[in-house]
């Protein structure tokens, strides 16, 4: 597909605008007004034709600062490995592909002050990260005609026909898997407790509406309490649990806040109690800072990319699960939520102009996204509808533990019981 003279001419400004060389922007504009459909095509092993080429933009606003940091800091470097990688093997159908990564500092207003100029640009798509109330507030600014939206918070529940689409499972899948694998260890009194912010409030929702299904008849809570996501303490409202003698915790919070929660269960000697986490703090580094309060049994729902590939029972997730290894690895990193949550939704948004071209609109972004059928990521097979924007299910994921250095196994799909070999 040809890309369209209006297009090439919103690159070619912006570009104008980040260099401030009329020289280049007017190259870039011969090259975008000479462009043929015969030129776009994917030229293969073609880096010398994808310099030549003009560059496709693609912006992420991202937590790189602020309590949400150890996911965007993280979600940036995946964009760039695999920015890296695009281009070393033709481009988006010869364009060598670049984002624009800007910090939000986890923070709602930061994230819409960034997004609205590039709205108005007319973009016609955009990343958002790390946590749910940036992509929230950014969430709000698109309508019918655009942007196509990925937020990287899977806390994120977009609504169904929507320009937004949200990374990893819902909350209510997460909850469901949880709940089965407390049911199976036969933990029906649970406590919660939450942040106040969105995240923990969607955390606590999700678990009221699981509870409601009928194979968690046998399951309530006897306690929930709620914290400030920047208090130092969270002692007086874990001592309120603590007098409820729950058979399993479950904590709803991203990041640091975890942090003060699990110092106040140690200082309250509660870190025998079974507990369970979002698989947003299921995190190498964030985890090896908390290694010395985190409870003896602690669990993560989480997808299967966590588990080592040999485990992995689908060939194509499997795949995958080892490209999305090799490639963290090489950069040094742990392959682990925050690279993998901007790392699928990447891939299939790239997947998506890879076929439809450069000059894309939002509502063709939108129409493909919507008609994935069992396309594989590292977080499972995508199957996605007008209805549902995750496009993963219960079956994507798997309750896990952390020994110190790995993530280990410890439920079947959907986090149904199974049988783990012992030493």
């Amino acid at each position: 597909m040809p890309t369209s003279t209006g297009t090439c001419s919103r690159r070619g400004l912006r570009l104008h605008r980040l260099f401030g060389s009329a020289l280049l922007l007017g190259s870039i504009l011969a090259a975008c007004g000479t462009s043929s459909a015969a030129a776009l095509k994917s030229p293969g092993s073609a880096n010398a034709s994808v310099k030549s080429q003009s560059p496709y933009y693609i912006h992420a606003i991202l937590s790189i600062t602020g309590a949400g940091s150890i996911l965007g800091s993280r979600e940036a470097k995946a964009l760039n490995v695999l920015a890296a990688q695009v281009n070393n093997n033709g481009g988006i159908q010869g364009h060598p592909l670049k984002f624009e990564i800007e910090d939000n500092r986890t923070s709602p207003t930061v994230a819409v002050s960034l997004a609205t100029p590039i709205i108005s640009s007319g973009t016609p798509l955009l990343f958002v990260g790390s946590i749910v109330a940036p992509d929230q507030a950014v969430d709000a600014l698109t309508g019918p005609a655009g942007p196509f939206i990925y937020d990287f918070s899977p806390i994120e529940n977009p609504k169904p026909g929507s320009m937004v689409f949200a990374a990893g499972t819902p909350l209510l899948m997460d909850a469901e898997a949880y709940l089965t694998f407390l049911k199976s260890k036969a933990y029906d009194n649970l406590s919660i407790i939450t942040s106040t912010d969105a995240t923990g409030v969607g955390g606590y929702q999700a678990l009221r509406e699981a509870l409601k299904l009928p194979q968690f008849s046998s399951m309530h809570v006897v306690a929930h309490q709620t914290f400030n996501p920047s208090a130092v303490s969270a002692n007086t409202q874990l001592s309120i649990i603590k007098a409820a003698n729950p058979q399993a915790l479950i904590i709803w919070t991203t990041g640091s806040p975890l942090g003060t929660v699990l110092n106040g269960m140690s200082e309250l000697a509660m870190d025998g109690i079974p507990t369970v986490t979002d698989n947003g703090n299921a995190s190498q580094a964030l985890l090896k800072n908390f290694q010395s309060v985190l409870p003896k049994h602690t669990y993560f729902p989480t997808p299967p990319f966590y588990l080592p590939p040999a485990e992995i029972s689908n060939r194509e997730v499997r795949a995958k699960v080892t490209s999305f290894d090799n490639a963290i690895t090489s950069i040094g990193g742990h392959p682990g939520n925050p690279y993998a949550l901007a790392w699928d939704p990447a891939q299939l948004v790239l997947n998506a102009l890879q076929k439809l071209g450069v000059g894309a609109t939002p509502g063709q972004i939108q129409n493909y996204m919507q008609n994935l059928h069992n396309v594989p990521g590292v977080f499972g097979l995508y199957n996605t509808s007008r209805l549902h924007h995750h496009g993963l299910s219960t079956s994507d994921i798997y309750m896990t533990t952390w020994n110190g250095t790995s993530f280990v196994q410890a439920s079947g799909p959907g986090g149904t019981a199974i049988s783990i070999p012992q030493g």
